[in-house]
């Protein structure tokens, strides 16, 4: 039954947790958007629409570490002041033990463990995806809008357009470099120029067409012989779909298991091992807010901190130590393993947390 200390408790976790959501999203989005937005805009001629869903869509990726970072952070400001302030004493006078005291922590972290585990599986791999498909969804929609005369554009993998000029039909003095493919051992590269180009998308085979006049074609073939082509009107294509990219990041659990059941060739045992661990690591990450409860109520009691700031910062690093082991996971070759490491830091937090809460009774 909920005490009015409950809904207290319960209310003032929640309102800070999502105050720490809040900046600690902001701290971490607006450093990968200074770190993208520039070749987006200025390599790249992004239009800003697509800019802003790709804004939009890195929030989800900061929610995995926000959200139980957070969540710690919180519990320890509320469970600080509270002890600061002597409430905590009076609580336990009134008959309640430190347990039941953090019963609204314990059940708000496992509704946060829930949306995590939500967000984790299924709205973060379709964000990666669309991610990955920004710069191709700008291409498609106007290709010819992304050409700047007098720069060099690189919209495309492998492409690099340089035009001197262009009006409503035409482009002129066109020169296109396809760059040899570096994960396709003895791919060569290609060299176009054109005084004029007609452009356009075919949108049912998603294939970019070139109308080349007075084209010159310099290519190198596998064995190494150069090959020149000259024509005074020539077609030029390019490939617009993608080839299937089996990015973990960007695929959710049914596809990675499909994908290992029946794994192409090319694929290294350590990537498959990269599959599992990135399905585990987004079911540990997801627990992490409950684990985060068990430690950081009677850790809050241990020193009687007169600063609200020390809170978020233990918060920041007892976070950075857990997500650490994600990171020696993914070094690892063994999916066992791998998947051990991935769920020491939770195992760590309740059993720490159990002997802190034993301790706390003695402060």
């Amino acid at each position: 039954m909920f005490r009015t200390t409950d809904r207290y408790l319960f209310q003032q976790i929640f309102k800070t947790t999502l105050y720490a959501v809040v900046a600690l999203s902001l701290f971490l989005v607006i450093g990968q958007i200074f770190q993208e937005i520039r070749s987006l805009i200025v390599e790249k001629r992004v239009p800003l629409l697509l800019v802003g869903k790709f804004i939009l869509n890195i929030f989800p990726m900061s929610l995995m570490f926000t959200i139980p970072w957070g969540f710690m952070a919180a519990t320890l400001l509320v469970f600080g002041r509270l002890s600061q302030e002597q409430e905590l004493n009076a609580m336990q006078l009134g008959g309640l033990s430190l347990p039941r005291i953090a019963l609204p922590v314990f059940a708000f972290g496992a509704m946060l463990s829930g949306l995590c585990l939500w967000v984790n599986v299924k709205i973060v791999p379709r964000a990666n995806a669309r991610m990955d498909n920004i710069v191709y969804e700008a291409v498609e929609r106007d290709p010819k809008s992304l050409i700047k005369p007098g720069m060099i554009t690189a919209q495309l993998n492998n492409l690099r357009i340089f035009v001197q000029s262009k009006d409503e039909e035409k482009l002129h003095s066109l020169h296109l470099y396809r760059l040899p493919d570096p994960k396709k051992p003895g791919s060569v590269g290609e060299y176009v120029y054109a005084e004029d180009a007609t452009l356009g998308v075919d949108q049912v085979k998603k294939q970019i067409k070139l109308t080349l006049t007075s084209a010159y074609i310099e290519s190198t073939d596998k064995s190494g012989e150069l090959n020149i082509y000259v024509a005074s009107a020539a077609p030029w294509k390019v490939d617009l779909t993608r080839r299937k990219k089996y990015n973990a990041g960007s695929m959710t659990e049914g596809e990675i298991l499909a994908l290992l059941a029946d794994p192409p060739e090319s694929i290294t045992a350590a990537e498959k091992t990269r599959y599992l661990t990135t399905i585990n690591q987004r079911y540990s990450f997801a627990m992490a807010s409950l684990a985060f409860a068990f430690i950081s109520v009677p850790l809050s009691l241990t020193k009687r901190r007169k600063d609200s700031t020390s809170g978020i910062l233990y918060a920041l690093l007892l976070g950075t130590g857990y997500f650490i082991f994600s990171l020696v996971a993914k070094k690892s070759n063994d999916p066992a393993l791998a998947t051990l490491i991935l769920w020491i830091p939770n195992a760590l937090c309740v059993i720490i947390g159990a002997m802190l809460f034993r301790r706390a009774r003695f402060l």
